[in-house]
């Protein structure tokens, strides 16, 4: 997911050999981070959210403005989850308000990783919101261009999961694929997975390899986020005029939440 705009378009499933190719590695030993999110709040020794320096800084997208370190703690969870919500009334603006973590560890390709993302939107779904599970690293020195690869849950496609990736590339829409469910939708609990190596990238559901990819690899180490926001008009397929920001506190009220209830990344070996 990018945590800017981003237009969204389908793409043809890659061929079945194509896939199979993508399963070859296991992933083994140590995890580099494992968390299923048993505390009250997400772990400080593991997360961050972001901290406010400039109107350009990302803290502000779409429609909606994340919390930051100048006024807010980590997210808390509820259940065993971590819950990452997004709000009509935000005191500071007109504007939704949501939440987004980063881990404290950048991760590097190596041989390749494994990250599988345990989680699910919350029901019933409101239209006009988006989760991201995603790695993500923005070039030094740059606004633009960056490194990622992604998973988005688009409350307007219940049934489906948008899957994208840039490898040192300007922001914008990238290079999309709609994976449908093959049991369930976005409000039941997934194994988002995501294998990265330096040569090839695949992305699978419940084990079930959907899809993979020898072109636009990242190189560059990434951070894992998580968050949740409402896009503007710019992105049509994932917006949606039937929310609105709330002027009035007593007006607030929570229209999506990213549940996710565990977090894994471990080394891949050929």
């Amino acid at each position: 997911m990018s945590i800017f705009q981003k237009a969204a378009i389908t793409l043809p499933f890659l061929a079945a050999g194509a896939l199979v190719t993508g399963a070859a590695q296991a992933a083994t030993g140590v995890p580099l981070l494992q968390d299923d999110f048993s505390g009250s709040s997400a772990d400080e020794k593991l997360w961050h959210i972001p901290t406010w320096t400039s109107p350009t800084d990302g803290t502000y997208i779409g429609r909606t403005q994340f919390r930051v370190t100048q006024d807010s703690g980590l997210p808390a969870t509820a259940d065993g989850s971590l819950v990452i919500p997004i709000e009509t009334h935000n005191p500071k603006q007109t504007s939704f308000l949501a939440a987004e973590v980063i881990s404290n560890q950048e991760f590097s390709v190596g041989t390749g990783l494994d990250i599988v993302i345990r989680a699910k939107m919350n029901a019933p779904l409101r239209p006009g919101v988006v989760g991201g599970l995603f790695l993500y690293a923005l070039q030094a020195g740059s606004d633009t261009i960056h490194d990622e690869i992604d998973f988005e849950l688009l409350t307007n496609k219940p049934d489906q999961v948008q899957t994208n990736i840039y490898g040192h590339e300007p922001l914008g829409i990238g290079h999309v694929e709609f994976i449908p469910y093959q049991t369930g939708s976005m409000t039941d609990f997934h194994n988002y997975e995501i294998k990265w190596t330096p040569k090839l990238v695949s992305w699978l559901i419940d084990g079930k390899l959907v899809r993979t990819t020898t072109s636009n690899i990242p190189a560059a180490p990434m951070r894992f986020y998580v968050n949740a926001w409402a896009p503007d008009e710019h992105w049509p397929q994932a917006y949606s005029a039937t929310i609105q920001p709330t002027a009035s506190a007593d007006a607030n009220e929570m229209v999506g939440a990213v549940h996710v209830d565990s977090i894994t990344i471990r080394p891949l070996t050929p």
